[in-house]
């Protein structure tokens, strides 16, 4: 399988490595899955289990790699990470014929696991935001020079998106600060456990969304105390409008945290995603 993962604040495309492929005889196929990407604390030891196949059933070999380490010669092993960081686990099927195909594991090593805060957010909320977003969805939008946008299909709600959202939102308006990255101080949750100022990325793949195509919307104001005004704001804004009226997201998250005593009273975000098949 070919996985194509946007990162939409830019556009950062990520092409992973195929999963399957054909050897000289075009009948014969062969598979390498490394499994879902994981996040541990340091010095924890896990199971890394990958998997090879045949169309013939025929004997595999097996091999895990890391950098020029060779990790284990088993399709499953235990592993502990001792360095923070990302550990890139690279996961190599080879057939009788000498014939190969490899598949990449990470493993994000953190200091700690997030145990955030987050609320529980009331189904009359949700329904306001996704009626503000999907009835500018529904409608022709000219996102200033990026040009007219038709009208699309409706998003739904996303719960791990909408903790995501709360997180970057509560860091926000907790540390002062206005950026799609995060604060890096305590309020920044994946931040923290990462060692650095978070990424949206990171901030999702924290509450285990299995993305394709992932993009934010950030807001605030003294004034924009729904979300219709916000929505507005965001489609007079064209990169935000972009983002909104995006055909290929099919999820939403979004979250409204208020502070009469905050810089900005109003703060926003909207996290889009569409999940991984």
């Amino acid at each position: 399988m070919k996985f194509i993962r946007v990162l939409l604040l830019a556009i950062l495309p990520m092409l992973f490595s195929s999963c399957v492929e054909p050897t000289k005889n075009s009948d014969y196929t062969m598979t390498a899955d490394a499994g879902e990407d994981k996040r541990v604390k340091i010095n924890e030891t896990i199971s890394i289990s990958g998997k090879g196949t045949t169309t013939d059933n025929s004997e595999l070999s097996y091999l895990w790699e890391k950098g020029d380490n060779t990790l284990a010669t088993t399709a499953i092993f235990s592993y502990t990470p001792t360095v923070l960081g990302t550990d890139t686990l690279k996961f190599t099927v080879q057939g009788n014929d000498g014939s190969s195909i490899s598949d990449i594991m990470n493993v994000v090593v953190t200091e700690t696991k997030v145990v955030p805060s987050i609320p529980t957010i009331s189904q009359s909320r949700i329904d306001e935001y996704l009626t503000a977003v999907n009835k500018a969805r529904s409608s022709k939008q000219t996102c200033g020079s990026r040009g007219a946008f038709p009208a699309t299909s409706r998003l739904t709600w996303n719960e791990k998106l909408y903790k995501s959202s709360y997180e970057h939102t509560q860091d926000l308006l907790l540390s002062q600060t206005f950026s799609h990255e995060g604060s890096g101080t305590e309020s920044d949750w994946t931040g923290t456990v990462l060692g650095k100022a978070s990424l949206l990325n990171e901030r999702i793949e924290t509450y285990d969304y299995k993305w394709k195509i992932i993009g934010e919307n950030l807001g605030a104001g003294t004034k924009i105390d729904t979300a219709e005004k916000m929505v507005e704001g965001w489609l007079n804004s064209e990169y935000h409008c972009v983002n909104l009226m995006n055909p290929y997201f099919t999820e939403l998250g979004m979250v409204l945290i208020t502070d009469e005593s905050s810089h900005y009273t109003h703060y926003w975000t909207q996290n889009f995603g569409k999940p991984r098949e």
